[in-house]
């Protein structure tokens, strides 16, 4: 290697540990941009001929960007609705008051509970108060990693195909194996998606009827909750439904309880196990075990966004092993 070649190649890889350390920070941000864009683009591509690609793309990224704080606004006020009513509650019920009695009459002791509470209160607060430069920053992160979502999700609908065409230039693979690869990987990311994600969040759905039915406390956010749940395989909506039947039996409706039990080892179970062989193609299925191993690892180095990209990185490494193994004759091809 010549001095000019190795120069060439120090100064790509410097300049690459530039670009990751710019990157990196909001790497989960991106990452969802991109699933985002992914999942979006066969929108865009049947918009496009009829209102204009910067158009199509200018209302897919606001529509996204106005239901993720639709979202966001939403949950803050479950909250704070939730929040307000447990404080009321408390203070109705005298529990400060309340447990200085207990303690005097069980225990013999004028132990008084109210400073306790107080200085816990004090201690909160102070805690609050000495992270209020940690919550800025975390808002400053949000805040920044939504513009980037928006004005990113919108450039990559605009211009994805020459982004596309990008990689396929600077990629050094036979035109072949490139678009096989990307055939592959499209196939794989498409399969994870409808046979993980899509059935997880009509699994979840479909388990949530039961606690509208049955008329159980705060139905919707649990549905929310096994919508989520439904995404980590041999866990899913069990133990939402198990706490649903716990609490119906307590409460003396046994009939209710029952229903909840049958329609979970019914209906519930009938659409996961057919929907997703109707959804996705075998050949491109990830068995149960890798698809956790995705969640969890994906989770861990990612966050909450690794629930959906951990499984998509694991297919994808998987499909171009077999691609490029089966061309250069490596792996036998099938």
């Amino acid at each position: 290697m010549d001095a000019r070649t190795a120069f060439a190649w120090a100064l790509v890889v410097a300049l690459g540990a530039v670009t990751w350390l710019l990157v990196e920070p909001f790497l989960s941000w991106l990452l969802l941009t991109g699933l985002i864009a992914f999942v979006l683009f066969p929108i865009h591509r049947r918009l496009e001929p009829r209102i204009g690609s910067r158009v199509s793309a200018g209302l897919l990224a606001v529509g996204v960007a106005v239901l993720t704080v639709a979202a966001l606004a939403l949950g803050a006020t479950i909250v704070v609705q939730r929040g307000a009513e447990l404080l009321e509650g408390v203070s109705r019920s005298n529990l400060v008051q309340r447990a200085d009695q207990l303690l005097a009459q069980y225990v013999g002791a004028g132990i008084s509970v109210e400073p306790l509470a107080r200085r816990g209160a004090d201690r909160l607060s102070s805690y609050v108060g000495g992270s209020a430069s940690s919550i800025l920053s975390a808002g400053l992160h949000a805040f920044l990693g939504f513009l980037l979502l928006t004005f990113v999700l919108y450039y990559l609908l605009k211009d994805g195909r020459r982004f596309v065409a990008w990689l396929e230039r600077v990629v050094p693979l036979e035109s072949g194996v490139r678009e096989e690869l990307l055939g592959a990987a499209d196939d794989m990311t498409w399969a994870v998606l409808k046979g993980h994600v899509l059935v997880a969040a009509i699994q979840g759905a479909v388990a949530g009827v039961s606690l509208f039915v049955t008329g159980v406390p705060e139905a919707a956010v649990l549905t929310a909750a096994m919508m989520v749940l439904a995404l980590i395989p041999v866990i899913g909506v069990a133990p939402v439904l198990g706490g649903a039947v716990i609490f119906l039996f307590a409460n003396g409706r046994t009939l209710s309880a029952a229903f909840v039990i049958v329609w979970g080892f019914t209906t519930v179970a009938i659409t996961d196990d057919y929907l997703r062989a109707y959804l996705i193609d075998r050949q491109t299925e990830m068995h149960s075990a890798v698809i956790f191993v995705g969640i969890v690892g994906g989770t861990y180095l990612l966050g909450p966004i690794g629930l959906f990209i951990g499984p998509i990185l694991i297919g994808l490494f998987k499909v171009t092993v077999e691609v490029l193994g089966v061309h250069y004759g490596v792996i036998p091809r099938a």
